[in-house]
């Protein structure tokens, strides 16, 4: 939704600007939303969470992609990882938190938005890098750029700013990236054990 923002830290008076057609459809749901809400005085409320992950994610997303990779690697079923652009840096939260919060945020008298995200960003690189590092590997050993993987639109680097959530829902993010990506790596390394 706020994809080609050149804001450093993003709330929710920031400028929608999305950057492909799923960041049109989020945008144009969320204002829909708002406008309902507003015009028939109706309790629709919600949040703009920033990149949540877990062991659910599909296989589509980057850092599922990663993580399955770097078990098939460890298991010797993959030699490499292909990715695009590793530089990129993302806001990632854990998805079990951003849940949790979306419930408090259902419970609250009045209907509101809110930004939901962590405030840090990390690479892709790093996010690899700590993968790797995670089973004893090191990453430069085993990744490749595919340049078919770029994106036609460059999204510049997108940070959350909670502060709202902060206040009035007492919202903080628990889950750092090392603790989130070792959720991920024990729960794809238990089914290639149960495998292998």
């Amino acid at each position: 939704m706020f994809g080609l923002s050149k804001e450093k830290k993003l709330n929710e008076n920031s400028i929608l600007s999305p950057g492909s057609i799923y960041a049109l459809a989020k945008s144009s749901t969320y204002l829909a939303s708002k406008m309902y809400r507003d015009i028939y005085n109706m309790f629709i409320c919600g949040a703009i969470f920033f990149n949540h992950e877990s062991p659910r994610r599909s296989e589509e997303y980057v850092t599922k992609k990663i993580v399955k990779s770097v078990c098939e690697i460890f298991y010797n079923k993959r030699k490499y990882l292909y990715l695009g652009d590793i530089s990129a840096k993302i806001d990632w939260g854990y998805a079990k938190e951003y849940v949790e919060i979306a419930w408090k945020i259902m419970q609250q008298s009045k209907p509101d938005f809110y930004v939901i995200g962590t405030e840090k960003n990390i690479s892709v690189r790093d996010f690899v890098e700590e993968c790797f590092k995670y089973i004893g590997l090191n990453y430069k050993n085993y990744i490749k750029i595919d340049h078919s993987l770029l994106r036609p639109s460059k999204t510049f680097t997108l940070r959350a700013n909670t502060n709202k959530a902060k206040v009035r829902l007492n919202f903080r993010a628990k889950t750092n990236i090392k603790n989130l990506i070792k959720i991920m790596m024990d729960h794809e390394l238990a089914k290639f054990k149960s495998k292998y």
